[in-house]
């Protein structure tokens, strides 16, 4: 098979129609169609189930498009290791960082990154932990929350307690208090509520929920309600105003990592290897800087 070939079957497993496809490719309808035919020919099975509405990747496709993807990366490695062998690092950076990271430490790192490093081209998609692993072919690394990626290295950025925090004002109102939720992996809300039981005696019902973590911080610096935070966005917390209390679950902090997920093969990029050591170091001022300071 030709290598857009392969392209032309990724773009169909994730535009999930032929006109998306053809779209994306910038070739006619027809002619994504005709190439299809060729390749399952080639291959000897159907690789997708065409439906009215979209395409559906069968069992053989699902193995073929995967070895698509890996051709596709290799192509674009193999192309990104000639291109540094002068000494200058550059090529593209891919990268997949969850909202919490792309708030906090990200811009740090990428801020360092792009001064001793210019000639790289970045490509950054930041969002939920499982839209970023979902995405994980699209990466030369991923930095998610919570959960490794399966089939990768998956190395420990960092791992942070998390704080019951409402305003001193308001202590007296905690049974009223409404509790602010930013979105989050089920299991992680799960010990929150399992916490929550146990602190109130009550059911766990979270009157306002935000899909970003910055909102509820918001909030709740606007006194609205109170919440559960983790250290990393507590920098600027004035204890002066607000209670803040370890949560513990089962006499245990209530912890959530971070980890770096990559092939282990994008090391042999410089510009990948780079970026790597560089949110090691920048997590690494993090993990030792004093508690809810800001990172220097």
């Amino acid at each position: 098979m030709k290598i857009d070939d392969y392209r032309l079957l990724v773009a169909l497993a994730d535009e999930e129609t032929l006109r998306k496809a053809a779209d994306t490719l910038y070739i006619s309808q027809p002619a994504v169609s005709q190439r299809l035919k060729s390749i399952e020919t080639e291959w000897g099975t159907d690789i997708f189930i065409r439906t009215k509405k979209k395409l559906i990747v069968t069992t053989d496709g699902e193995l073929i498009i995967q070895h698509a993807r890996k051709m596709l990366k290799e192509e674009t490695n193999l192309k990104e290791m000639i291109q540094s062998s002068n000494g200058i690092v550059n090529g593209k950076l891919s990268i997949g960082v969850s909202s919490l990271i792309g708030h906090t430490i990200l811009p740090i790192v990428l801020g360092r990154f792009v001064e001793r490093y210019p000639n790289v081209k970045i490509q950054l998609q930041v969002g939920s932990s499982t839209r970023i692993t979902n995405n994980r072919h699209d990466f030369h690394v991923s930095v998610i929350r919570g959960s490794k990626i399966m089939n990768l290295h998956n190395e420990l950025l960092m791992s942070e307690k998390h704080y019951f925090i409402y305003p001193k004002n308001k202590a007296h109102e905690l049974d009223q208090l409404p509790m602010i939720e930013f979105q989050a992996d089920p299991i992680y809300l799960k010990e929150i509520e399992h916490w929550y039981t146990e602190q109130f005696n009550k059911e766990y019902a979270p009157q306002i929920k935000t899909d970003q973590i910055s909102t509820c911080k918001s909030l709740l610096l606007n006194g609205v309600g109170m919440t559960v935070l983790p250290e990393i966005v507590m920098k600027d917390i004035d204890h002066d105003l607000f209670e803040i209390q370890l949560l513990e679950v089962a006499n245990n902090p209530l912890l959530r990592e971070t980890y770096l997920c990559y092939e282990t093969d994008v090391l042999s990029l410089p510009q990948v290897s780079a970026y790597i050591e560089l949110m090691k170091e920048v997590a690494q001022e993090y993990n030792n800087a004093p508690q809810y300071l800001p990172l220097h």
